[in-house]
């Protein structure tokens, strides 16, 4: 029998009481700006911070009990993320792809032996996760994939290239797309696997970024033998699991949790300074700031708890991350790449640099608005832009 979950306030009470045990500061709404992508960066000190708060049943709030989480609905469940947001966090963005993307798939098209050996151990972090989706010449069309997985008895042979695997590098296991059909069939022939990342044959190389960083990475597969047990869902069934993991991201992308930007209109009212210096421009940029925090808040609400598509919330981040990058140059102006001694600056530049990546990761701009015009209002299919037919599905 399954006990009564905890009031709200006593719930809430466990998070402050967590956060005193932690030391956690709250974010100050009158400080200057801090790193835009939350508190301190190192691997090793965040995932020792999710264990300590997985282990204390705050991680994980909506949940499955059996692998973890709390069990409550979702309307409790942002509201109490909203108040753990309230902290200034160690960095959350290793996490993403493990928690909010591929633990999501394994949950729903994994064995009971594979969502018992990996679920908890991707939200408490003992385990790190990637995807294994795009290849050179396989990104939006991720149907024409080409890196190949051929049965071998109870083995399956895997060898090709993949490419933007966001921590791979850091990864111990990675959910794969291979082709296990022929090239023609495409999205018929293709099969979804779990490999260990440390398997002989695997090759990993960071790919540097505009803005210094290396979390994206090309990953090579040469005759990589991995068992059948870590086939994830029915074989040539893999493209109903990427679409469970593509849902997942967006809705990931568009969410409360605020990996990519917290509190970004505190952030910029306290690059603006003094209000009675600014200048019509500049009240302009913080009000549209203000409204589109309070928006996304609003959308990804309704995301995750009306069936709004998670496209709508992906293009709609991904559209505020660009405007605030712009408000923060304008507000910074030479500052934001000479850093002339103003706080935050440095990091402001970085998050410029790097934002746009959000157009590309989960499924382009251009194939969101697809998604939206097709499945949820309804409109025909484009036409394909050689055969001038439908475009496949």
């Amino acid at each position: 029998m399954t006990m009564p979950e905890a009031p709200f306030d006593t719930l809430v009470a466990e998070i402050h009481a967590f956060a005193a045990a932690e030391g956690l500061a709250r974010h100050d709404p009158d400080a200057m700006v801090d790193e835009p992508g939350g508190g301190d960066g190192g691997l090793a000190t965040s995932a020792a911070f999710q264990r300590r708060l997985f282990d204390a049943g705050l991680a994980w709030f909506d949940g499955p009990v059996a692998h973890g989480g709390r069990g409550l609905d979702p309307d409790t469940a942002n509201a109490l993320r909203d108040v753990l947001c309230g902290y200034v966090l160690p960095d959350q963005a290793y996490f993403t792809v493990s928690r909010q993307i591929v633990a999501p798939t394994i949950l729903a098209h994994g064995t009971p032996e594979q969502r018992d050996r990996w679920i908890r151990a991707l939200w408490r972090a003992d385990v790190l996760a990637c995807q294994l989706f795009s290849e050179p010449e396989a990104g939006s069309d991720l149907a024409a994939l080409r890196c190949t997985a051929v049965r071998d008895g109870d083995e399956w042979v895997v060898n090709g290239q993949k490419v933007w695997s966001s921590w791979a590098h850091l990864s111990d296991v990675g959910e794969l797309l291979a082709r296990t059909g022929r090239p023609a069939d495409r999205h018929r022939s293709i099969t979804a696997f779990l490999v260990e990342m440390d398997r002989p044959g695997i090759t990993v190389r960071p790919i540097r970024q505009i803005n210094g960083d290396s979390h994206f990475n090309e990953v090579f597969f040469d005759d990589v033998r991995i068992p059948d047990s870590a086939r994830l869902g029915a074989v040539d069934d893999g493209w109903a699991v990427a679409m469970s993991t593509l849902t997942s991201e967006r809705a990931a992308m568009g969410s409360r949790d605020k990996t990519y930007l917290s509190q970004p209109f505190r952030r910029l009212r306290a690059l603006a300074g003094d209000r009675d210096r600014l200048g019509e421009a500049e009240r302009e940029l913080l009000a549209e700031a203000w409204i589109r925090e309070q928006l996304a808040g609003v959308t990804a609400d309704r995301v995750a708890t009306a069936g709004l598509s998670p496209s709508v919330g992906k293009l709609a981040l991904v559209d505020d991350l660009g405007f605030y990058g712009r408000a923060a140059a304008r507000l910074l102006g030479p500052d934001l790449v000479a850093d002339g001694g103003t706080p935050g600056a440095a990091t402001w530049s970085d998050f410029l640099l790097s934002s746009p990546a959000q157009r590309i990761a989960g499924g382009t701009d251009q194939i969101q608005r697809g998604i939206v015009a097709e499945r949820v209002l309804g409109l025909p299919r484009d036409r394909h832009p050689r055969t001038k037919g439908p475009a496949a599905p």
